[in-house]
């Protein structure tokens, strides 16, 4: 039978494993599903209709699956949060459930959300992103895995995030940042790539040369998007991440930070 203390308040019918463990002052509200070793520390909150998986860690004063902030959000409609295994969620983040009627907010596993960082609803958050302290994605962004998210950084409705890329700490976007590339600013535009993360997570060196590769056709030589597309085509070896950077070019609804400061060119 899970450890409850005796000051939390669990819905009756929320569903808890035998080795959840849930501090004092904890609230968990109806229809909730928490797996084997996760542990609410104390004064926390589980939204309604949240599923958590196995071995996360949520520090007091966490809100996880509570109601989105969206004006058109009708509290009597479900919606849900779902949440992966092995995440730590430190004092005072915030993760928001769906605002439309049967729609999902979603983290993977392995993340890191440090302290007051956001995520707002029907966003969709990778596995082992790290989300520095006070960052904030709003609602239905995409954050790829691996990446990182830095300190007081923010993302606007609907952008994207390309897996492993980095936005930098006070930055502020409102386009799509490509896979494996580094944002910095404003829209200040792309200042490099993550070879750091490239190197920690074991690529080879042909795959980091062709990264580099693209990041010097699409961002260092003022190409437009198209031709740009059509040299890393002809240019580079068609890697899967080569690919998987093209793919993400090709489907941006919101433009991709480019390297002159967010500018489109011709």
């Amino acid at each position: 039978m899970a450890k409850i203390h005796p000051t939390a308040i669990v819905a009756p019918d929320a569903k808890l494993a035998e080795t959840v463990e849930v501090g004092p002052y904890c609230v968990i509200e109806e229809d909730v599903e928490i797996g084997a070793g996760t542990r609410l520390m104390g004064q926390c909150r589980i939204g309604a209709h949240t599923q958590m998986g196995e071995n996360n860690l949520v520090y007091p004063f966490a809100s996880i699956g509570t109601d989105p902030e969206d004006y058109s959000y009708d509290p009597s409609q479900v919606s849900y949060t779902k949440i992966g295994s092995g995440n730590r969620f430190r004092e005072g983040i915030t993760v928001n459930r769906g605002t439309m009627p049967g729609s999902v907010t979603t983290i993977g596993d392995g993340c890191f959300l440090m302290a007051n960082a956001h995520v707002a609803h029907n966003c969709t958050v990778g596995s082992h992103v790290v989300m520095v302290v006070g960052c904030a994605i709003a609602g239905h962004c995409q954050i790829g895995d691996n990446c990182l998210v830095s300190g007081l950084s923010a993302i606007h409705q609907f952008c994207r995030m390309g897996r492993m890329s980095v936005l930098s700490g006070g930055s502020a976007i409102s386009m799509d940042l490509a896979p494996f590339m580094i944002g910095d600013g404003r829209n200040g535009g792309v200042r490099g790539f993550n070879i750091v993360g490239l190197r920690r997570n074991g690529f080879p060196a042909e795959t980091i040369r062709a990264i580099k590769s693209l990041y010097d056709i699409f961002f260092r030589h003022g190409l437009s998007m198209k031709n740009a597309i059509a040299k890393a085509e002809a240019e580079v070896p068609q890697l899967p991440e080569v690919v998987e950077f093209l793919d993400f070019i090709r489907s941006s609804k919101r433009g991709i930070l480019t390297g002159d400061r967010g500018a489109r060119r011709a």
